[in-house]
């Protein structure tokens, strides 16, 4: 009998862990809406409403759950890197603009820091 349980070492072959069952649940809220709705529309209109209820408070949960997933990614260490490189760019730009024009150099370098400042408050 086949495992549904993967270590952290396995290819994980469905493409994250967790994703078989959350695939499952998915299916199984789309059955169960569209049986409620198919009902309403044949037999009591009156639940019409209470479908486009559980559909819109569903689709809050999802647009929240994928806002936190955006945010994980963006905190990864890839990502980390990737913004620390880009940092030592800007600095050493900084740099070679100060040198014939130091003027403007620091301006850019004083609106890098309020837009820095604004993306972590």
């Amino acid at each position: 009998m086949h495992s549904s349980t993967t270590t952290p070492d396995e290819q994980q072959p469905s493409g994250y862990p967790g994703r078989d069952r959350l695939d499952a649940a998915n299916r199984g809220f789309r059955r169960a809406l569209a049986s409620l709705a198919r009902e309403g529309r044949r037999h009591d209109p009156e639940l019409l409403p209470v479908v486009e209820r559980i559909a819109t408070e569903a689709a809050g949960h999802l647009e929240r759950l994928a806002k936190n997933a955006a945010e994980a990614e963006g905190k990864s260490a890839r990502h980390r890197a990737a913004l620390a490189q880009e940092q030592e760019n800007l600095t050493r730009t900084l740099r070679k603009l100060s040198r014939s024009n130091p003027t403007l150099a620091a301006r850019i370098a004083q609106g890098a820091a309020e837009q820095d400042g604004a993306a972590r408050g």
